[in-house]
C-alpha cells in the first residue's frame, strides 16, 4: 500500500529529520489566524501605527509610484517572473540535452515552491472575498470589516472588491523558502537557508501593511502556506535521495 501524502511529509529522512513538526506548526498557524476572532484585535493594533488618523493617510501612500514602490512592489514581481521563466527554460534545456544532475532536481523543487506559493495564494485571494484595511471604515474606508470567517460561514455577502486574504505580494518573498532544498539533509530547518524567504516575505508584507493593503494575519497565512510547500519539497527530495 502506498504512503499517504501526510505520511510522506512526516517521514524521517536518512539524517533523522522529521518534517511532521513543521507541518503541525504551519497548519496550526493557518487554523489560529483563520478562525480565532481575537486575531483581528491584534491586526488592528499592529496596523494602527501605519495610519495617520488626523491626516487620513498611510505611512506609504497607496497611490505613490516612486522609488520605494519599485523597490518593494513592482521590482520584486518583475524579478520573480524573469527569474522563474529563465530558470525554467534553463532546466528544460538541461533535460533535453541529457545533462540533468541531482542539483537540477533541487533547483526544480525550489523553483516549484517559488512559483506555487504566489499561485495558490492568488487563488485563495480571488475566492475568499476578505477586505483590506484601506477599504474599512476604521481606517476611513467605505466598507465594514469582512474577515475570513465571515466568508467561510457566509455571514456576509461576497464583494468583488474584496481580495485581500491571504497576502499575495508577500508570497514572492516567502516563495524563497524553497531554497532550503539546497541545504544538507540534516540542516533543512537551518535558519541560514530559511532566512532569505522569511526576510523577503516579511519585508514585502510589512510594506503592504504600511500601505493599508494587508493585515498582519494575512501575511502569517501566506508564510504558513509557503512553509508547507517547502516542507513538501524537502520530503520529495528525501524520497528521491533515499531511492537514489
Amino acid at each position: 500500500m502506498s504512503d499517504t501524502p501526510l505520511r510522506q511529509i512526516s517521514t524521517v529522512s536518512r539524517g533523522g529529520v522529521s518534517r511532521l513538526p513543521e507541518v503541525v506548526v504551519s497548519l496550526g498557524l493557518i487554523v489560529i489566524f483563520t478562525f480565532w476572532p481575537a486575531v483581528h484585535a491584534l491586526d488592528l493594533r499592529l496596523e494602527a501605527p501605519f495610519f495617520d488618523v488626523a491626516a487620513g493617510s498611510w505611512f506609504f501612500p497607496p497611490a505613490d509610484r516612486g522609488l520605494v514602490f519599485w523597490l518593494l512592489y513592482r521590482g520584486p514581481k518583475v524579478l520573480l517572473v524573469v527569474a522563474g521563466v529563465s530558470s525554467l527554460l534553463w532546466l528544460v534545456w538541461r533535460g533535453f540535452n541529457k545533462r540533468w544532475r541531482v542539483s537540477d532536481t533541487r533547483f526544480l523543487l525550489a523553483l516549484l515552491v517559488l512559483g506555487l506559493t504566489p499561485l495558490l495564494v492568488g487563488l485563495f485571494k480571488n475566492a475568499t472575498g476578505v477586505s483590506c484595511p484601506i477599504q474599512e471604515t476604521v481606517f476611513a474606508g467605505p466598507y465594514v470589516h469582512v474577515a475570513i470567517w465571515d466568508r467561510i460561514f457566509a455571514s456576509i455577502p461576497s464583494n468583488e472588491h474584496f481580495r485581500c486574504w491571504p497576502a499575495g505580494h508577500a508570497a514572492a518573498g516567502f516563495g524563497l523558502l524553497g531554497l532550503r532544498v539546497f541545504a544538507p539533509v540534516t540542516s533543512r530547518f537551518s535558519w541560514a537557508y530559511l532566512a532569505p524567504g522569511l526576510a523577503g516575505g516579511w519585508v514585502l508584507g510589512l510594506y503592504q501593511m504600511a500601505r493599508g493593503q494587508h493585515y498582519f494575519s494575512h501575511t502569517v497565512i501566506t508564510m504558513a502556506i509557503a512553509l508547507l510547500l517547502s516542507v513538501t519539497a524537502c520530503a520529495i527530495l528525501d524520497r528521491i535521495e533515499e531511492r537514489g
